[in-house]
């Protein structure tokens, strides 16, 4: 399948990108191996670190949730490939990786009936050039409750830093309100996913 490419870091935020530490979140999800690299994964205190992509809206709902008191409701226009973007709780610092190592990326998910999304990982370098994407299965939204959603995908050769996202897989025919909670991205033990499809690099940006 020939991978779809969006250009993760917007141009001004990545003389940022190299100034900033690494510092891992807690608690790596089961089987994830690992730590878990981001900082605000169930947005209890606010939606730090959540982009909307593509024209999309979120906001913290403290009405629903999957664990915890909160979730991230994602409002997503009618356009292929919206949803929303998992970065440093900074909102410009992207989440560093090492190349040839396995990552596990998963969430809890509910939405609107019928509509189709999948998870990605955008690869870039430690300098945040764009490098690859690499796609997930593609799932149906769950409706009523939430269901959780994972894949596991191989950093490519020179990567050194990581966009995971959430996003429409086709464009939906109408808007669709989504809510995410328990944004899980960690080091993968005994992973053996292949890497992915190498792409051209797009001028495509997130909008917060």
């Amino acid at each position: 399948m020939k991978a779809i490419v969006r250009l993760a870091a917007p141009v001004a935020a990545l003389a940022l990108l190299l100034a900033v530490t690494a510092c891992g979140g807690s608690g790596g999800g089961p089987g994830s191996g690992g730590d878990n690299l981001l900082e605000n994964p169930s947005a209890e205190e606010g939606i730090e670190g959540y982009l909307g992509h593509n024209n999309v809206s979120i906001r913290q709902d403290t009405t629903t949730a999957s664990q915890g008191k909160a979730s991230v409701n994602v409002s997503i226009s009618d356009a292929q490939g919206a949803g929303v973007q998992f970065w440093k709780a900074d909102g410009v610092t992207m989440t560093p990786v090492s190349g040839g190592q396995g990552y596990r990326f998963s969430l809890d998910v509910k939405g609107d009936v019928g509509k189709s999304m999948r998870l990605e990982v955008l690869w870039h370098s430690s300098g945040g050039a764009f490098l690859e994407t690499s796609l997930g299965p593609i799932f149906f939204l769950p409706v009523g409750s939430f269901s959780q959603e994972e894949f596991t995908a191989v950093a490519p050769d020179g990567a050194g830093l990581a966009v995971p996202q959430l996003v429409t897989d086709a464009a939906p025919g109408q808007a669709i309100t989504v809510w995410v909670d328990n944004v899980q991205f960690a080091q993968a033990s005994g992973s053996s996913s292949p890497a992915a499809t190498a792409s051209p690099a797009s001028t495509a940006s997130p909008t917060p």
